[in-house]
């Protein structure tokens, strides 16, 4: 998949059918909206691709927004890129950028520079100077001129509820993350180095990797089960672990970080880039009396994960396989 940062790309990606969004998290929605465009390139025998931008113009427009990222730019770049698209525009959002009228992004981005063939949005697609244009200009703007096709995905629910990333951050931010994950498609993950932190855990017989992740959407501050995936030049294996994301309270500590306990592996990896997959909420984080206390309910925490969800999954898959 090519990436272009502006609307200038070579000839041969002219007359291709586009899907334009945000695409934070590339939940079901998103990836509906996706492979209506795959459909219709091939159909259409043309080059398919999206129009995405950084920042995300919330973030843009209100600098408060912080973990507000589902899926920061790498990690969408690889979701996308699983998805086997031609191209990716992934565009700039600036003061220059939002001054552009609706008009002039459809005559002179999508049609003079891009020379697109089909546009695929969803329903709740805006775009142009104070968000002017819509669905409906967009639609009657290829009906009138007949110079640009055009196709709206239409909202996705799931159990009454709309399938959208602020449903998801939602969810994160309250602890549901198996919800989330169900919208997602699949396990919602960070990705970060791992930093040297005090060695708390440690102390207290519980080794961990400890990350940043002020770059992703705001998580409930708790104990989670965790799959984990290490370089693959330490290992292509994938890991079960525990995590704890807050503020470690029994130590009165304040900026909330993430503590990875993987399971059978005791190797130092600082420095070490590595993906985190949350799978499901254990219980809230919470101030212990002592730090002896607060070592008798990790081991609950692990005896719990280890017991009735990681390893009873992985025997279950492995009887399947054999049947």
């Amino acid at each position: 998949m090519k990436v272009f940062r502006s609307f200038s790309v070579p000839k041969k990606f002219n007359d291709s059918v586009i899907a334009i969004g945000n695409f934070d998290g590339l939940h079901l929605g998103h990836q509906e909206v996706i492979n209506e465009a795959k459909k219709i390139s091939l159909k259409l025998d043309k080059k398919v691709g999206v129009m995405t931008f950084e920042p995300h113009p919330k973030s843009f427009f209100q600098k408060k927004y912080e973990f507000f990222r589902l899926t920061p730019f790498r990690m969408k770049y690889e979701l996308l890129k699983n998805k086997k698209l031609d191209f990716m525009l992934n565009i700039k959002f600036d003061k220059s950028f939002m001054k552009i009228s609706s008009l002039d992004f459809i005559e002179k981005i999508l049609l003079n520079d891009l020379k697109a063939s089909h546009i695929v949005t969803g329903f709740d697609f805006v775009f142009g100077n104070r968000q002017t244009g819509n669905v409906d200009f967009l639609r009657d703007f290829c009906r009138s001129s007949k110079k640009l096709k055009f196709t709206e995905i239409e909202e996705k629910k799931i159990n009454g509820s709309e399938v959208s990333s602020s449903l998801i951050r939602k969810l994160l931010r309250s602890g549901k993350v198996e919800k989330a994950n169900t919208i997602l498609s699949r396990k919602w993950t960070v990705v970060g180095r791992v930093l040297k932190g005090e060695k708390k855990a440690r102390e207290i017989g519980f080794k961990t990797a400890n990350m940043s992740i002020n770059s992703y959407c705001d998580l409930c501050y708790g104990v989670y089960a965790v799959t984990i995936k290490l370089p693959v030049g330490i290992s292509s294996k994938k890991f079960y672990g525990i995590a704890n994301y807050g503020v470690k309270p029994t130590f009165m500590k304040k900026t909330p970080i993430l503590e990875v306990h993987i399971f059978d592996f005791g190797e130092e990896i600082y420095g070490k880039k590595i993906k985190v997959s949350f799978s499901k909420f254990i219980r809230k984080e919470k101030k212990f009396e002592s730090v002896e206390k607060l070592k008798d309910q990790i081991i609950k925490d692990i005896k719990l994960v280890k017991k009735k969800w990681n390893f009873q999954k992985q025997l279950i898959f492995q009887k399947l396989t054999f049947l």
